[in-house]
């Protein structure tokens, strides 16, 4: 009887306790919800009418941040398309940052001096670099006397039609020497388990050897080309992940080993004592010169240059072959353009006669539309860039439908190329499929509709930018990769290896790239080159 009491009792008390418990965590969660409610009502932004509106997180204040950082340049799409407006104000804590959706909102934000992407350098060094602090304070400085607008013309002027054009010719000689050493006969061609990290590996040092010149670091030491891709493929890490040397340990370590070489090259002066050097190089390391900046310092600094010389090229060319070799049709059509404006030469020396195409870079979009509309499809499907500025002004801007908004200085906009890329109302139904023609010239439409419809599409298309900031290495990539795929055209047959061309699939597109690479390097697809019929002898030269 008194064990039946006790238990009783024991029950009744635990029954007690856990109402007791179940009541305060119910009044704890409500008092928390209300002061999150309270803080975010308190802290959210203050929005003048004009401006965009506001549109706020699922989780309050922070919610917009852990997006980005999650879904990184895929994130404008998920929010754009859950409140699908021109433009909008995504509140950060109790701050906001503008994004624009619109086209023609877009390009008004590009082109107006207002918007600038120079308070970013500093920001972006500092992470991507691990720059000292002494030398972002002597950036800082430098700055206040017009270092980052110099620094911006340098690039700007050196990077013009003959320089590029020189740049291109360098490049491609070499990575000649690639398509010049197949041999030819059921014995021979080419094969690589990985298409994807044999373009990547093609380009690479031809690239370096392009920027930097004969004395390049790259040629001296061919395990710098895999470290670059560590550091390339992980710099995201760098700029996410607290205490890098630690939590992104790969990406830490071979930046310090490219920079490491870096330094050497630039202590030595090759950038001043080089003529083989590109003329961007030499500019750019004239300016840091001129402010102060030792060759340790601007070492560390123009690191990344031989890394954004192929970091979009790279998958721009898979996707590229995969969208052409996977359509037999677009191939005959290609080759037939192709074969038109290659020169053929013959000439005899002491190791026989040899068989010599030559190929003018000049040339190549003017005799090779449908090419140039096949490069452009593919940057449409799988560039993600998105464009960051600051407000240094107050300004108004107006959509394609007269409204204005209002957007006041010291806010930061960002412009995500991946919406307006696959906007229906702009590229039609088929706007997420390719479409080889796309980007053809209608001659034989110069209708009202026509005419609006191709100006849409040209306000649309942003994969390098655009305004004052526009990509200044947009005509290098695409010479070199129009080149390379005409290569491939015209003088072998491609095969594809374990997978086929249309079994590759897009990875998550990152924060600090524009161009989406295949996931997981596309492992499982492999490539086999073999001489066409007819070009089985042939030696590749590039001209400008």
């Amino acid at each position: 009887m008194v064990d039946h009491i006790s238990t009783t009792a024991f029950r009744t008390a635990d029954s007690i306790i856990s109402i007791l418990i179940s009541r305060n965590a119910f009044i704890l969660g409500g008092i928390l919800a209300v002061s999150i409610y309270l803080l975010d009502f308190i802290l959210s932004p203050r929005l003048d009418p004009k401006e965009p509106p506001l549109v706020k997180p699922s989780v309050p204040l922070i919610g917009h941040i852990i997006g980005v950082l999650w879904y990184q340049n895929d994130y404008h799409r998920i929010v754009q398309q859950k409140h699908p407006l021109p433009i909008a104000s995504l509140q950060m804590l109790w701050g906001r940052m503008y994004t624009v959706w619109e086209p023609s909102l877009a390009q008004t934000v590009l082109r107006s001096r207002v918007p600038s992407p120079e308070p970013f350098f500093i920001d972006f060094a500092s992470a991507v670099f691990g720059t000292a602090k002494e030398t972002i304070q002597k950036i800082k400085d430098g700055n206040e006397h017009g270092l980052i607008p110099d620094f911006v013309d340098a690039i700007h002027g050196s990077m013009n039609t003959a320089s590029v054009h020189r740049m291109n010719v360098t490049a491609l000689n070499f990575v000649a020497e690639t398509f010049n050493a197949v041999a030819e006969g059921p014995s021979g061609g080419l094969q690589h388990p990985n298409m994807y990290r044999w373009f990547r590996d093609i380009i690479t040092i031809p690239t370096s050897r392009a920027l930097l010149g004969k004395e390049n670091p790259f040629d001296k030491d061919r395990s710098l080309c895999q470290t670059a891709w560590d550091w390339e493929e992980n710099m995201s890490a760098l700029i996410l992940r607290p205490f890098p040397s630690v939590m992104a340990r790969k990406p830490y370590q071979a930046r310090a080993k490219i920079q490491a070489a870096m330094v050497d090259w630039y202590t030595a002066e090759h950038d001043i004592n080089d003529p083989t050097v590109a003329q961007l190089v030499r500019d750019r390391a004239r300016v840091l010169r001129s402010y102060g900046f030792t060759s340790a310092e601007i070492g560390e600094i123009e690191s990344i240059l031989p890394i954004i010389g192929v970091t979009n090229s790279a998958p721009t060319m898979f996707w590229m072959v995969c969208n052409i070799f996977s359509r037999p049709q677009l191939v005959d059509r290609l080759r037939d353009q192709i074969y038109a404006f290659i020169r053929r030469e013959g000439s005899s020396g002491l190791e026989g006669s040899q068989d010599i195409a030559i190929m003018d870079v000049t040339a190549l979009e003017a005799q090779c539309p449908l090419l140039a509309s096949c490069f452009r499809e593919t940057l449409r499907l799988g560039n993600f860039n998105v464009s960051t500025r600051r407000l240094m002004s107050d300004i108004t801007v107006t959509d394609g439908t007269g409204n204005s908004y209002l957007l006041k200085k010291g806010v930061d906009i960002q412009i995500p190329a991946g919406i307006m890329h696959r906007m229906e109302d702009v590229w039609n139904n088929t706007a997420s499929e390719f479409d080889p023609e796309r980007f053809l010239e209608k001659s034989a439409q110069r209708g009202g509709q026509t005419v609006a419809s191709e100006k849409a599409k040209r306000n649309a298309f942003i994969p390098f930018g655009g305004g004052r900031h526009l990509c200044p290495g947009r005509s290098f990539a695409s010479t070199e990769i129009s080149a390379i795929i005409c290569t491939l055209l015209a003088g072998f047959e491609i095969e594809p290896v374990g997978l086929g061309f249309g079994d590759a699939k897009p990875g998550p597109p990152q924060l600090v790239t524009s161009l989406v690479k295949p996931l997981d390097d596309a492992q499982g697809l492999g490539i086999r080159l073999s001489r066409r019929k007819g070009w089985e002898k042939v030696q590749w030269r590039y001209e400008c």
